[in-house]
């Protein structure tokens, strides 16, 4: 039971983590483009670039918990587009040896390694108090924060009242709340 509840959950989070690249995909690509179109660089490495970046953030093993991942698509970006430029006045492909930007001086806003381990062992907190949960608590919750169903949804599903779903939901955001809380003390 543990094991199919965990494939489970790892299936709706990879579900989840596609939906999330795909709607940061739909909102920046663009946009990207634009801005590194300005950098410099011609209208084909442009277009590499923006790939470039989207397959670097698809490596971010949990790349929902950046803080800004706009930020962090854009400071890939502009960091690829200097890779790009350094490796053309290698080839001797640029008259001009300055090749400053103001996008140089942009702050990362990627996240720390330490932010990222951070990150990492929270999500590991997380996973392990869902398993603590009992069956139908663990189901219940699964179902409504990863499944996206709605309490009535997950009642009619089970046979059970929605004040009762309501229980569970609020009983397994206590219990990880609680070992978020140790895990921080």
């Amino acid at each position: 039971m543990a094991q199919s509840v965990e494939a489970a959950v790892d299936g709706v989070a990879r579900e989840h983590r596609a939906r999330f690249l795909d709607t940061l995909y739909r909102q920046y690509a663009s946009a990207l483009l634009r801005f590194i179109s300005r950098q410099n660089v011609s209208p084909e490495e442009a277009k590499e670039i923006v790939q470039e970046t989207y397959c670097r953030l698809q490596q971010i093993p949990q790349v929902e918990t950046l803080e800004s991942p706009r930020g962090y698509l854009f400071r890939t970006a502009i960091n690829l587009a200097r890779d790009t430029k350094r490796q053309r006045r290698r080839r001797g492909d640029m008259s001009n040896g300055s090749d400053a930007s103001a996008a140089e001086d942009v702050p990362s806003e990627a996240p720390t390694a330490y932010q990222v381990l951070k990150g990492q062992q929270e999500l590991e907190i997380i996973r392990q108090a869902i398993a603590e949960l009992n069956p139908t608590c663990r189901q219940v919750f699964v179902l409504h924060r990863f499944g996206n169903a709605t309490y009535s949804q997950i009642a009619e599903r089970l046979g059970v009242s929605v004040s009762m779903i309501e229980k569970h939901v609020s009983a397994a955001l206590a219990h990880l709340k609680s070992r978020l809380d140790e895990a921080h003390s």
